[in-house]
């Protein structure tokens, strides 16, 4: 469900620009209202974590009525309560199970992520023909209406535990023996999965692309994050292949921007989009099973995670506005993914040599 909650937005952005009569640079605040909000959450889930779960359902319900009906002032703040809300609910699944499953961390967080990018392949169709049959009001009414009925299952089928979160000093001792190279790897990742996938469906669109071509451009690259979480799923695959990973991923992601940035419609942009989807998947889960072997100060990372994504988005809207040209603006991930790129090089010839 959040998966679907949380590319929605990306997928209805053509729609969102033309309804509330957005630029660039107001469709990049939107995005980061809504991903600085998810940052947010990731500090407010703590103590019991199932409670964290049903008051982050609460939010995004309540967002997604504002939503349905909102103007275009209005519609910065339930954006910002929208994510405020699932980033409350992401964090808060995120550490019961890494609680649950602390042997199969690495594995376990993967497959977490894998049924996220289930959802996340199903926004994009949900975007199409949901609004075509019901609109975009009903659409966000009846993404409320699961959300209310979610948080009510888990107050009443998920033990409670009181056992608080770790607070910011604890934060600080526990990733202060964690490599600023992989630290710094959090935000690249998140910031350009939120960057290209928020901003593809409007790139393709812009391309002259119809509706259809639009949306698969957009399926392609959740469908790619999904095909690379499945493989790194497997217990054995997640341990073995995390440093070749960090090495790697970050080149294919940055060819897959480079051919995206180079191509303006048809085949080689969904190849494009599949490439950068693939590259992406496994990043972000292995990173946090790493940080998170060091105890739940690794609730940090979520909030370093919000910072990348939140502003990567945010950037590319304000190149693009400012140069009038969003194949200039995507050109914000791509310089993220070259930087990625030099970290994974350094976390993996410090855990190959040293």
């Amino acid at each position: 469900m959040t998966g679907i909650g949380l590319v929605l937005p990306g997928a209805l952005l053509p729609i969102l620009l033309s309804r509330w009569a957005l630029t660039d640079q107001q469709a990049g605040l939107l995005l980061f209202l809504l991903l600085g909000g998810a940052m947010s959450g990731a500090l407010l889930a703590r103590w019991s974590l199932p409670a964290s779960v049903a008051r982050g359902c609460a939010a995004v319900a309540v967002a997604a009525v504002l939503l349905a009906g909102a103007s275009r002032e209005v519609a910065f703040a339930a954006m910002a309560l929208y994510g405020l809300g699932l980033g409350i609910i992401m964090t808060a699944v995120s550490l019961l199970v890494s609680r649950m499953y602390p042997e199969e961390r690495a594995a376990r967080i993967t497959r977490l992520n894998l049924v996220w990018a289930i959802g996340a392949c199903m926004g994009p169709w949900i975007a199409l023909h949901g609004t075509a049959t019901w609109g975009p009001q009903r659409v966000l009414w009846t993404l409320a209406f699961l959300f209310g009925l979610a948080g009510v299952c888990v107050l009443g089928t998920v033990p409670h535990s009181d056992a608080p979160a770790a607070n910011v000093s604890s934060w600080w001792r526990q990733l202060r023996s964690v490599s600023p190279a992989l630290l710094f790897m959090v935000p690249l990742a998140t910031g350009i999965e939120s960057s290209a996938g928020g901003w593809l469906a409007t790139y393709s669109r812009r391309s002259g692309a119809t509706l259809n071509a639009t949306i698969g451009a957009a399926t392609c690259f959740w469908a790619g994050l999904l095909l690379s979480r499945l493989i790194q799923s497997h217990r054995k695959v997640a341990v073995r292949s995390v440093w070749g990973v960090f090495a790697f991923a970050p080149w294919l992601i940055g060819a897959g921007l480079t051919l995206l940035i180079a191509s303006s419609e048809g085949v080689p942009l969904r190849i494009a989009a599949l490439l950068i989807g693939f590259g992406i998947g496994p990043m972000y889960p292995a990173v946090l099973a790493l940080v998170l072997r060091r105890g739940e100060g690794g609730n940090a990372v979520f909030v370093a995670a919000g910072v990348g994504a939140s502003l990567l988005p945010l950037l590319t809207g304000l190149v693009s506005g400012g140069t009038g040209s969003l194949r200039l603006g995507l050109g914000v991930p791509l310089a993220a993914a070259i930087a990625m790129a030099a970290c994974g090089w350094s976390v993996s010839r410090v855990n190959r040599f040293g």
